[in-house]
């Protein structure tokens, strides 16, 4: 390059990643039915140092529990499949800008 000088530019987007529901995803319903789609029940964020999640039947039993954000429900409880329906959630997110954010609802596996 011998006494040539060049410059280029550089374009920095910054994303405020806002601890709510725009940047946590929760799947309203799953098809645990082996086919490889949908098959598990799996929060899915971007924004989360750590979470807690937990699953209950209709009679207020807890079918799942996970702090562990690559763990989802795969629709078993005690080894075997739980019945199609309604199962009740309650989501604790911990977010990178010290905010959390919590959810509860409901949740339908279909067989």
């Amino acid at each position: 390059n011998k006494g040539c000088i060049a410059t280029d530019t550089v374009r920095v987007t910054v994303q405020d990643l806002r601890c709510g529901q725009e940047n946590i995803f929760i799947p309203s319903a799953f098809t645990p039915n082996g086919d490889g789609k949908n098959d598990i029940w799996k929060i899915r964020t971007n924004v989360s140092t750590s979470f807690s999640v937990k699953i209950y039947n209709r009679w207020g039993e807890m079918v799942f529990e996970s702090n562990d954000i690559e763990q989802g429900w795969d629709g078993n409880f005690h080894g075997k499949k739980s019945e199609s329906g309604s199962y009740a959630y309650y989501l604790t997110v911990n977010c990178e800008n010290q905010e959390q954010y919590f959810s509860k609802g409901n949740i339908t596996l279909i067989r």
